[in-house]
């Protein structure tokens, strides 16, 4: 299916696809900027309004921001990454004209008021404790802080609880005033609707004037060198490790080829670390591999859990398989059933309309074009056997891992 594309005149992209076989439509307003574009005072500031922009504007309180939608059927949320924002609704198709409405004034008319502002600092700080009290969560904060060190991309998207203590109205009304602005605006939909229509609407309810806003920076990131850094958590049962290392952005050339890398390591329950360490050996239930990619670097990693006493096994055999990918080329066979898994894993999540308008807002983010699912397709099934190995042996240098370890008591 193809896309349309308009760039308004005060600066906002819009995106659309058309889905003739349902009657639903997904539509997000993307604000290209997260925690990555914080500073060393606001940190946290980017989700700390993903959730304030929900608590009133000046034509609905918060209770009429959460009923206007979910009173015709629909829904309304929002994320916060390391460099995004993303508020979407997903609704039938008929009320595009209602969407577009709310989630132009939660973006551009908060009222953001001072007592909202302090019980929303609670909850973000219940928030925090959530994940300081989860070592499955706080296990990726901590190998985020130890990969990218002093770098904003190694801090916490929720923030830090000194700096979320000290928000106030002029922290939220800076952050906006910088980032929320036309250039910094893409609007996916993706479902059953005209282009036209859409456009008509957006620029009905979106009021911007032509404005910049702060450009983002690109600081450079620190080198680093292999180390083990292991943190003391007393109140849990297992043992919790990440480990991995730095790659490169979303538009590298090898993109694909690590994804396919990936899954061979952790798609499935006939992926190598699956049956090679849980199935085998018995040690730890939950065990994969991740990799995501940013504008300017990316990163892999292996995660495990495991009792104390299987810890030190465990890291053992994540290395062997490592190596093993950097000495012996992959089967067919297996590059085969993986290729499969990737391709229908892709395919099948295209299912949603709610996937499609994310998967065109983040390539238009990163590339600035939007790339056919076919053509995505064949990028995978032209990954060789060779390429695996090659790429393994370009990143996977033991000098260039870092592992994070959180004990837990025996």
């Amino acid at each position: 299916m193809s896309y349309k594309k308009t760039v308004l005149k005060n600066g906002i992209t819009v995106l659309s696809e058309k889905v003739d076989y349902v009657r639903s439509i997904s539509i997000g307003v993307w604000i290209n900027a997260g925690s990555r574009d914080e500073t060393s005072k606001n940190r946290g500031i980017a989700h700390f309004l993903e959730h304030m922009l929900f608590k009133g504007t000046a034509k609905r309180d918060k209770y009429e921001i959460a009923h206007f939608l979910e009173s015709l059927g629909g829904a309304v949320n929002a994320f916060t990454s390391k460099e995004f924002t993303c508020f979407y609704v997903r609704v039938l198709s008929e009320y595009l004209k209602q969407s577009i409405d709310l989630l132009s004034d939660i973006i551009q008319n908060s009222v953001l008021m001072e007592k909202e502002i302090e019980k929303e600092k609670k909850v973000v700080l219940d928030e925090i404790h959530e994940v300081n009290d989860n070592p499955s969560d706080l296990i990726f904060e901590k190998f985020f802080e130890d990969l990218f060190l002093e770098h904003p991309l190694g801090h916490p998207i929720f923030g830090f609880t000194n700096d979320v203590e000290k928000f106030n109205k002029s922290t939220c009304q800076n952050f906006i005033a910088n980032f929320y602005v036309p250039q910094r605006i893409i609007i996916t939909t993706s479902g059953f609707l005209e282009h036209k229509k859409l456009i008509r609407y957006v620029k009905q309810y979106f009021h911007y004037s032509m404005k910049k806003g702060k450009k983002r920076m690109f600081p450079p990131i620190t080198e680093i060198k292999q180390k083990e850094n292991i943190y003391s958590y007393t109140t849990n049962h297992q043992t919790h490790i990440c480990t991995g290392i730095r790659t490169f952005p979303y538009n590298g050339k090898n993109r694909i080829a690590l994804l396919v890398l990936n899954a061979i390591l952790s798609a499935g329950m006939s992926s190598r670390l699956f049956q090679n360490i849980r199935e085998k050996y018995g040690i730890g239930y939950d065990i994969h591999s991740f990799a995501e990619f940013f504008h300017d670097t990316g990163f892999f990693g292996i995660y495990a859990a495991t009792t104390p006493e299987n810890s030190k096994k465990c890291l053992e055999l994540i290395k062997s398989e490592i190596q093993a990918i950097v000495e012996k080329p992959v089967t067919r066979t297996e590059l085969s059933t993986t290729k499969a898994q990737l391709k229908s894993s892709l395919v099948m999540g295209l299912e949603s309309t709610t996937a499609r308008m994310n998967r065109l807002a983040q390539q238009y983010i990163y590339t600035k074009s939007i790339k056919p699912i076919d053509e995505v397709m064949k990028e995978i099934e032209s990954i060789e056997p060779d390429h695996i190995q090659e790429l393994a042996q370009e990143l996977f240098k033991p000098e260039r891992f870092i592992t994070t370890i959180l004990k837990a008591k025996k």
